[in-house]
């Protein structure tokens, strides 16, 4: 018996086959997309809600917090204390008024100690009378420093008010003062965070919306849908778009204020509502796509093609190893046989790649790769690292050469690992010195604070190492890193049969002068004032003026101590009490800033102080001539 399901032609069977399985993935693919894109748009809208409630959390906090330092502030103000004394209602008034719209609150009040309204600035005719916010006076008495905050209403409008006692010097009055929540504040939220926010009153007793980001015709239907005993998170219809709702409480008590924080659930499906029509379309066109291409592949395919597909798959997956065999002499066989040749010269492209790519920087191998190698170079402004290790010959003295050269690939390792990690170019090792290149081949915009971070990385890298020598008996070893930006000339140089891309000029000779003086002023990084110019996010320790060998021009040179705000406050003001040294240094006032130099050499074993001691003594005893403008001449390397 005949099968109904047999093919009586491979065409169909093709076709068939094809057109089934399009039809099963591309449902499966619809299918799926739709379910995730759902969970996906929700899941999105619930973190975007937890995110904004933390925003909101943040700056209720942050506005709290200035509040109630501007309240401190005015505390101590002297010149309130005497208009305070006036017992001036006009000059208190005004007093007031003008440390509101400094800060710009929206209420000021100064309240006796009993009680009593002496000034308001939303009242400014109100000279006495019963000061309505009692219960936020009483936490601030009960509080352990006198003070308090929350949300109140005045009027019935919302602030967000704080109280702080005036200190005359012991608390003769209280300090109120406060921003008005309303339209404004809610809009810059949302346009903050892109959510709906809506401030209701007094949930329990009939919401009231004080302010709110939906449009007034969404309001009403907000306060019917809005419920204090239902869950923080729910969802509720408005104006016929459906909403993701997140209730955040700011205020308990009698005046309670909840914020509700909303998310369009529609608004959030759009992209993928027309993602679903982009799927209807593209399956549409597949299928009829599927139609012709499985008609055409029925008639033509081979198996050569299948196995030049198999063979392109292999090397889109990084196999080079085996290359396609093809009996016939046609143009598929003429299409192999190229495939073939193309094979062996992407083998002996990547094996080119790989051996240059240990020779030399990667970045360096793709910029001779990409182009065509040949003589000569271009200007360009590159910052040049040079880096050499200290106590470093020594070392070699108690150890067998296959010891150090283990000791500097595992260095080299590293220090290379840092350099690439910040876009750096190492361009070459000399001994256990290093030169790397930051802007060249490849150039960044922070090319130079690029160079500073590496340097700073890696003194922490040689930290770790030196721990590991430590842990071997072996002696721990120091580094100097110099630091220059300069044009320089960069692009390939040496013979025509052998090349090497690096670059020359001053400024990489400035670069190894300052490694050089690293260790003369006993720190282990120096930059020139070019590179400090343009790498700014970092802590400076100014070091000295010098004209180095070779350079009729002075230099500033200076120490990265470390990316701004992550240096010790303590360390900062060492640094700036090394800097007034300095300047009375410079201004030839010696015996002060040796004074000052001692002082700090006495609190810090930087022999950078006693190097500006010594010289400040030197020049007391041989004061130099009028022209002396403090620069340090090296006449060594």
């Amino acid at each position: 018996m005949t099968s109904p399901f047999r093919f009586k032609s491979f065409r169909a069977r093709i076709l068939v086959f094809f057109l089934g399985l399009l039809v099963l993935v591309q449902a499966a693919v619809f299918i799926s997309v739709n379910t995730a894109s759902i969970k996906n748009a929700r899941i999105q809208i619930d973190e975007a809600l937890k995110i904004t409630a933390g925003v909101f959390g943040r700056i209720m906090k942050e506005r709290e917090a200035r509040l109630l330092e501007a309240a401190r502030l005015l505390s101590g103000d002297f010149a309130f204390k005497e208009a305070f004394g006036t017992r001036d209602h006009s000059t208190i008034l005004s007093a007031l008024d003008n440390h509101r719209m400094r800060i710009r609150a929206d209420v000021m009040t100064l309240v006796s100690m009993d009680g009593e309204v002496i000034a308001d600035t939303l009242n400014p005719e109100k000279i006495s009378g019963e000061f309505g916010l009692k219960n936020l006076i009483s936490s601030a008495e009960e509080s352990e420093f006198g003070e308090a905050a929350s949300v109140v209403f005045i009027e019935d409008r919302p602030y967000q008010m704080a109280v702080v006692p005036l200190l005359v010097p012991m608390p003769d009055a209280w300090i109120c003062i406060g921003f008005l929540i309303d339209d404004r504040f809610v809009q810059e939220l949302k346009a903050l965070t892109q959510t709906q926010v809506s401030l209701l009153s007094n949930p329990q007793a009939g919401a009231s919306v004080i302010a709110s980001t939906l449009p007034l015709s969404e309001r009403e239907a907000l306060k019917a849908a809005f419920s204090a005993d239902g869950p923080a998170q729910t969802e509720m219809e408005l104006g016929g778009d459906k909403f993701v709702s997140f209730a955040v409480p700011i205020s308990h008590g009698k005046d309670k204020v909840t914020a509700l924080l909303q998310r369009s659930l529609d608004e959030a499906l759009s992209p993928y509502k027309r993602l679903k029509s982009a799927l209807i379309l593209l399956f549409a066109l597949g299928l009829a796509l599927s139609v012709a291409g499985g008609v055409f592949m029925a008639r033509t395919v081979t198996r050569p093609v299948r196995d030049l597909a198999a063979g392109v798959k292999r090397i889109y997956e990084g196999d080079y190893s085996e290359p396609v065999t093809v009996e016939q002499e046609d143009e598929i066989g003429r299409l192999a046989s190229s495939f073939n040749h193309m094979l062996k010269g992407l083998i002996e492209r990547d094996r080119v790649r790989s051996l240059l790519g240990k020779v030399v920087s990667s970045a360096i191998a793709e910029e001779l790769l990409k182009k065509e190698i040949e003589l000569g170079g271009e200007e360009r402004e590159v910052t040049v690292l040079f880096s050499d290790l200290r106590g470093f010959t020594s070392l070699c003295e108690r150890h067998t050469p296959q010891e150090i050269l283990s000791f500097l690939n595992d260095y080299f390792t590293r220090i290379s690992a840092v350099i690439e990690a910040n876009g750096g170019v190492v361009d070459k090792y000399i001994g256990d010195a290093v030169m790397a290149l930051f802007g060249a081949p490849l150039k960044n915009e922070d090319d130079a604070a690029r160079a500073v971070r590496t340097a700073i990385g890696m003194r922490e890298a040689l930290k770790g190492l030196n721990a590991e020598f430590e842990a071997k008996g072996l002696p721990r070893l120091s580094l100097g890193v110099g630091v220059n930006t300069a044009t320089v000339v960069a692009g390939n140089m040496g013979s025509i049969t052998r090349l090497n891309y690096t670059v020359i000029g001053d400024g990489v000779n400035l670069a190894s002068r300052l490694e050089g003086l690293s260790k003369k002023y006993g720190v282990d990084i120096i930059v020139s004032a070019s590179t400090l110019a343009l790498a700014p996010g970092f802590v400076y320790r100014e070091l000295d003026i010098v004209r180095v060998k070779g350079k009729s021009e002075p230099v500033g040179i200076y120490e990265p101590v470390g990316e701004t705000g992550a240096v010790d406050e303590a360390v900062v003001k060492e640094m700036e009490s090394y800097h007034e040294g300095l300047k009375l240094y410079r201004e030839r006032r010696w015996d002060l800033a040796r004074e000052r130099f001692r002082a700090l050499r006495e609190k810090s074993p930087l022999s950078l102080y006693a190097i500006y001691e010594e010289r400040a003594s030197g020049l007391i005893e041989n004061p130099p001539p009028s022209e002396w403008d403090s620069t340090t001449v090296f006449h060594e390397k």
